[in-house]
C-alpha cells in the first residue's frame, strides 16, 4: 500500500497521526512504511502480528519496554502474542531506526 493511501485510510479511521508543520507525515509513519512495518501491523486491529495499539497498551508504564521492544525488532522472536505470531528479525535497519520505531509506537 503506498503512503499516500495509508494516510487516507488512517484519516477515514480517525487514528492519531502527527504531522509536520508542511503537512508531511510524521518521520517514524513514514520510516515504519520504508521499513515494511504495516505488512504484518496494523495501528488499531491485529494482522499477522498484533496492532500497534496493543503493543502500546501492554507494554504502558514499563520502564524497560523500549529496550526489549528494540531488541524484538532487531533479532526477533516469538511467544509473546502467542505461538501464531512470529516477529522476523529486521536486519536491514540502520542505527536509530529500531528506537525511533519503538518510541512511535509506544505512543499509540
Amino acid at each position: 500500500m503506498g503512503m499516500h493511501r495509508y494516510l487516507a485510510l488512517l484519516a477515514l479511521a480517525g487514528a492519531p497521526l502527527a504531522l509536520a508543520a508542511a503537512g508531511d507525515p510524521d518521520p517514524a509513519v513514514a520510516l515504519a512504511e520504508r521499513r515494511g512495518c504495516f505488512t504484518c501491523h496494523d495501528l488499531r486491529e491485529p494482522r499477522i502480528g498484533p496492532s500497534f495499539q496493543a503493543v502500546a497498551t501492554a507494554h504502558r508504564g514499563d520502564p524497560s519496554a523500549e529496550a526489549r521492544l528494540m531488541d524484538k525488532i532487531e533479532i526477533g522472536g516469538r511467544g509473546h502474542w502467542g505461538d501464531e505470531y512470529n516477529m522476523s528479525p529486521q536486519f536491514e535497519l540502520r542505527p536509530g531506526e529500531a528506537r525511533t520505531l519503538v518510541r512511535w509506537v509506544l505512543e499509540q
